[in-house]
This record gives C-alpha cells, structure tokens and sequence, in this order.
C-alpha cells in the first residue's frame, strides 16, 4: 500500500538505497483517481520498492522542484537520483511491465535486491 508523504519526509525517503516510486497525483484529476487503486495493488506486488503518494496541491514545491507539469506522473528514485517515470494512466498489467523496465535499468543501488516478493 503506498503512502502519502509530506516534503518534510522527501529528502531521506529519496536517498535511500531503496527504489523509491513517487506517484505525483491530485483528488480533482480523474486519471489520478482511476490510477490510485492500480498503483496501490501494484505496490503490493513489489515489497524491495516504496511506494509514496505527492498530492501536488499539498506539496506544490516538490511538484515545481520535478517538473511537475501533468499528472499523474509516477517518478523513480534512487540515491537522490531520478530513474525513471511513467507519465498517465496505465491498466495494472501495463504499469507492472513498466515498473520492470525502470527496475531492470536501475543504478547499481539495486543490485542485491529482488523484484518481486
């Protein structure tokens, strides 16, 4: 189950040698709204990789500090480093084939660590 964070928490939550997955979204969005119990199932699937929620009303300046131009977006992290990012909407399957592909591309970070539970 992912989680919403505050930028308070961003900073050790990004440097962490953990793959993180950031999903920038808004309760006004419909697409964030059809997005949130995909991305919640998925993270269930993925126990080596955290799963956050930034609501961009709430958090405005981590949505200007990455760019945040439409959402949703889900951003990857790791180390502080950006590695990946998904931009829409996508049906469970096709955001599980995704999540792969950023993991699989990963930094060295993730390199004694299993995809899937």
């Amino acid at each position: 189950m992912s989680t919403d964070i505050k930028s308070s928490e961003w900073n050790s939550l990004i440097l962490d040698k953990q793959l993180l997955a950031a999903d920038f979204w808004a309760p006004w969005c419909p697409y964030c709204m059809r997005l949130k119990p995909v991305f919640d199932s998925v993270a269930r699937d993925y126990e080596n990789i955290k799963f956050v929620k930034v609501n961009v009303g709430e958090e405005s300046e981590l949505a200007t500090r990455y760019g945040i131009q439409g959402i949703p977006v889900i951003k990857f992290f790791c180390e502080g480093k950006e590695v990946g990012e998904i931009v829409g909407y996508l049906p469970q399957d096709a955001l599980k084939k995704e999540i792969e592909n950023i993991y699989k591309n990963a930094p060295n970070c993730l390199a004694n660590t299993s995809l899937m539970k």
